[in-house]
């Protein structure tokens, strides 16, 4: 898994986050419901994907959180066309530190993954998989100007069809930015 410098602006991002915090007293404990919604990028050993992420979440019980999780990146990786929907759930265990929050989560859910190809004009190839996928990863959620801001980062390990009837296992890394409500 090649990782470089992919990551840099996240991290920039979660050091400005850090750096920023709001000192007004968390209320994570009297929300029983939130949506993130936000931008996601996902890097691959082939290239990068940039899209969408929208997660509801309903609290159980303490730091237990029910979690959905849907996300749609899209790019050009190894000269095609590429689209990647993942569909999820799991749990999402929540700690308020202060006015902010940290959170670890453990999805398992689908996943889509479309490619198209054009070699010549008015000529287009597409070929599509579906499959299983697992997510694990974390994040932070502070208040920045009186919005609700959440930065993450998660191993996506997902498996994908290599013909003849095989499967492999490609882990990539997604890191997110988005506000919650």
């Amino acid at each position: 898994m090649k990782i470089k410098n992919s990551l840099a602006p996240f991290a920039c991002a979660a050091a400005l986050g850090v750096l920023s915090l709001d000192a007004a007293p968390a209320q994570a404990q009297d929300r029983r419901f939130d949506v993130y919604a936000g931008y996601a990028f996902l890097h691959t050993d082939d290239g990068s994907l940039h899209g969408a992420r929208v997660s509801p979440e309903y609290r159980l019980s303490g730091p237990l959180w029910v979690a959905a999780d849907v996300s749609a990146e899209k790019g050009t990786l190894v000269s095609t066309d590429t689209t990647l929907l993942t569909y999820m759930g799991g749990l999402r265990v929540k700690k308020s530190i202060g006015s902010a929050s940290i959170f670890l989560h453990g999805l398992a859910g689908g996943l889509r993954a479309s490619s198209s190809i054009t070699p010549f004009k008015g000529v287009s190839i597409s070929v599509s998989d579906t499959g299983l996928g697992l997510d694990g990863g974390g994040g932070l959620e502070f208040k920045l100007s009186g919005l609700r801001m959440r930065v993450g980062a998660d191993y996506l390990r997902r498996e994908v069809d290599i013909g003849g009837g095989k499967t492999e296992h490609v882990n990539d890394i997604r890191a997110t930015v988005g506000l919650v409500f």
